[in-house]
């Protein structure tokens, strides 16, 4: 979905052309807006702006019956801020994307991919590579589009080095999408599109951007109207990239003008997948599409985060529903708020790790001592499986990462069968990717702010670990055995040390059950879940020997027999009957 705007100033107009300007939070399935001084808005059913006010029922937000600007909202006795319950704002967000039809193809192969994630967690302790990787060359089409009313104003060459020139530097923008992509895969992606010239629209502006016909219909049948245009101009698509089931991965469309629609109508930007695919023949079809206005300017962020999803098939990690309840991860990656329109910030350590961007990736283990180099894929990983981990990386405020509210090491908590709309930090209800917030305030799940700089670790205070607040524990409860005791100063290079294994916290104990025990075929790699304690991974080059101690496990097990362990958080030393 189009990049959720957070605050940001619009425009709309009233039926006899008189304009509002309004503040807005949302994106493109929920959102609210207030005038400047903080009073709900929302639009009446005779297409002017009106104060709002809730419902009798409390479930929806209804036109007070007085328009905006024509007297004091003050004199109504009409509260500020006006929102809606937390489960009336998931209702109405899950209804709009019900409404918009068939979810796209990048969700459908984004669960395919988690299928076979969760497959590999089933395996073992482990974690399991990434899988479903985008490395390589890729190929999108971009589609143009003017009408006999709205000229284009911004020609084909522009648009096509917006895309694809290295060092593009037009409207400010901190390069081209080709760049972006290059730069935060560590060269890995690289990514092009083919712009097609521009398509004149069958119709004026006005028939597309009609508010009394439903949200998305018009702009998909501007879309067919192009595509038709294309084939019948002979244009191969054989040389777009496609997945497996043919259909091309990446369709972008831009329309002359400016933004005119109210939100949620006629061709106000979103994205989504056509009601029924597209054939352009030889097996390929179209399904995802984006579409946004040209406006007065090209910019990155909302491109390259909607190409995100189509090429990478990266999720959201902001809340759906966030109207008024969690702000996913903020300002920390281009698949949440992005930070600058013209430099927007880098996707965050997790999508780099599963995309297989990855340029080092150093195993956290007990005694480790690391250094990560920030500006690269340089990770840190701490796993419990292949679907819950910690991986932490180094973020500096420079580069594209120069809009980032903070600087310090990441520290990133992943269970990939979470979700960004879930932020209640229970058991069953976490993100999929949470910013452990190094002050422990959390005010990005609690809506405070989208980051602020308190958020990272770094210097002689930086601690992490099962006694710290916030702590390293998993979303079960269970001690993760990540135990970080020095964290050195904020810098382009920053070194991490973990606990010595057998150090401060390694104890015996007694009458100890063993729930299961895992080794695979890699030399020295031996795991036992021990009751009430969890998973531990067995010293490497123990004393008592990796197979010595994992057939006692094994035989304790099989006898439901119980255990003496020396063990800390993390790793089992030594043990007996």
């Amino acid at each position: 979905m189009p990049s959720p705007f957070v605050g940001e100033l619009f425009t709309f107009e009233n039926p006899d052309g008189s304009k509002v300007t309004l503040r807005g939070w949302g994106n493109q399935f929920q959102a609210v807006f207030e005038t400047l001084d903080g009073y709900t808005v929302v639009q009446g059913d005779s297409g002017y702006y009106e104060y709002a006010k809730l419902a009798d029922d409390g479930e929806t937000l209804v036109p007070s019956g007085t328009r905006v600007g024509a007297e004091g909202p003050d004199t109504l006795a009409l509260p500020k801020h006006v929102r809606l319950t937390r489960e009336a704002t998931r209702r109405h967000a899950a209804e709009a994307r019900d409404a918009m039809g068939p979810p796209p193809r990048w969700m459908q192969r984004r669960q395919e991919n988690l299928a076979r994630r969760n497959a590999r967690s089933a395996e073992g302790a482990e974690a399991a590579p990434p899988t479903g990787s985008t490395t390589g060359d890729y190929l999108g089409l971009v589609l143009l589009v003017d009408f006999s009313d709205f000229p284009q104003t911004i020609g084909k060459q522009e648009v096509d080095d917006f895309c694809n020139k290295a060092g593009y530097s037009g409207f400010g923008n901190n390069g081209s999408a080709l760049d972006y992509f290059r730069d935060v895969s560590d060269g890995k992606l690289r990514y092009r599109n083919h712009v097609a010239a521009y398509y004149r629209a069958a119709h004026p502006r006005t028939y597309y951007t009609d508010p009394a016909i439903a949200y998305g219909t018009r702009a998909q049948e501007l879309i067919r109207e192009a595509l038709d245009s294309l084939v019948a101009s002979g244009f191969s698509f054989s040389g777009l990239t496609a997945d497996s089931g043919g259909f091309i991965q990446a369709l972008s469309v831009f329309y002359a003008g400016a933004r005119s629609n109210a939100w949620s109508q006629g061709l106000w930007p979103h994205s989504w997948a056509l009601a029924s695919s597209y054939s352009a023949g030889g097996g390929r079809r179209f399904s995802d599409y984006q579409i946004t206005d040209l406006g007065n300017q090209l910019t990155l962020r909302t491109f390259c985060h909607e190409n995100g999803h189509m090429i990478c098939d990266f999720p959201d990690l902001y809340d759906y529903d966030k109207v008024n309840i969690g702000n996913g991860i903020g300002h920390y990656s281009l698949m949440c708020f992005g930070g600058s329109d013209k430099n927007p910030t880098q996707v965050e350590a997790y999508l780099k790790h599963a995309a297989g961007w990855a340029s080092r990736v150093t195993t956290l283990n007990s005694g480790t001592t690391a250094t990560v180099e920030a500006g690269k894929n340089d990770f840190l990983l701490h796993a419990r499986n292949a679907a819950e981990y910690f991986i932490l990386e180094n973020r500096q405020q420079s580069g594209r990462d120069a809009a980032l509210p903070d600087a310090g090491l990441a520290i990133w908590h992943v269970d990939v069968n979470g979700n960004n709309s879930h932020e209640q930090m229970t058991a069953s209800q976490h993100y999929e990717c949470s910013l452990t917030q190094a002050d422990n305030r959390f005010d990005l799940e609690r809506r405070g702010n989208s980051g602020d700089a308190e958020d990272l670790y770094g210097g002689a205070a930086s601690t992490f670990g099962a006694a710290t607040a916030p702590a390293s524990k998993w979303w079960d409860g269970s001690a993760s055995g990540l135990e970080i005791e020095q964290v050195s100063a904020v810098g382009a290079s920053m070194t991490v040390k973990t606990r010595a294994a057998g150090g401060t916290g390694a104890q015996w104990h007694s009458n100890v059950g063993v729930d299961s025990v895992f080794t695979s075929h890699h030399g020295q790699n031996g795991w036992v879940n021990l009751a009430g304690f969890g998973w531990r991974k067995i010293q490497t080059g123990a004393p008592d020997g990796v197979t010595n101690m994992s057939a006692v496990f094994a035989l304790a097990r099989a006898k439901n027999l119980k255990v003496t362990v020396n063990m800390d958080t993390a790793t089992v030393f030594q043990t007996y009957l």
